[in-house]
């Protein structure tokens, strides 16, 4: 099974920016940061170093242009369901982690796999040792992990500043990896696990969450 993302800005990959972002990504995605270079971009994308130049200045300033148009729009909406959540609810917890997980779902087709651009990149960065990709990365997640943190001090009673802080990390992870994985625990388990859908999977990722971000 496949996942693929719906491109995030349609008009964008008309222009030559737009298109060095979408082959970009598609790149990184497939092959890491460091494997891929300016040249094998600019073939692909039918432009010209000029353009990369022109349009980002650097290699790690496209990297960060692609990171800002895939992670952007899911931590916007991330961010806005955070705020309609109502901390008086006893479902708050699930709430807070809804709306961490959903918005990663809903850029997502019906397929569930390990080849969609989303995930592969996400774990590429996580995954990373280079300081420039991880500073690129940090840029996305301040405020995010910041609003995260506060609304789980709210929703445990006395829960501390650094367990809500492990407590989205966790939950991060557990996100990352389930989904960039899918395909090989399908592979791995024999025909034994039937391939879920995404409500499916998020539903079961969601219940593993509540249940351990409940403890302390």
């Amino acid at each position: 099974m496949s996942l693929s993302l719906e491109p995030l800005n349609k008009p964008a990959l008309n222009s030559t920016r737009g298109r060095l972002i979408e082959v970009s990504g598609e790149l990184f995605a497939e092959r890491g940061f460091d494997s891929v270079s300016l040249r094998m971009i600019t073939e692909s994308a039918n432009a010209n170093l000029a353009a990369v130049n022109y349009h980002f200045g650097s290699k790690e300033e496209l990297i960060l242009a692609v990171v800002e148009d895939i992670v952007g729009p899911v931590n916007e909406k991330r961010l806005e369901q955070l705020g309609g959540i109502d901390f008086n609810s006893t479902n708050s917890l699930k709430a807070i982690i809804h709306a961490f997980i959903d918005p990663v779902f809903d850029v997502t087709s019906a397929d569930v796999g390990a080849d969609n651009k989303y995930y592969k990149l996400i774990s590429r960065c996580i995954a990373s040792r280079d300081e420039r990709v991880s500073s690129i990365i940090i840029r996305q997640f301040p405020e995010v992990l910041a609003k995260f943190v506060s609304s789980l001090t709210r929703a445990i009673p006395g829960l501390s500043s650094d367990s809500a802080h492990l407590k989205v990390m966790f939950m991060a992870g557990a996100l990352a990896h389930s989904l960039f994985h899918y395909e090989n625990l399908l592979l791995a388990s024999g025909g034994s696990l039937y391939p879920s859908s995404p409500n499916v999977l998020k539903s079961e990722l969601v219940s593993f969450l509540t249940a351990g971000m409940s403890s302390n």
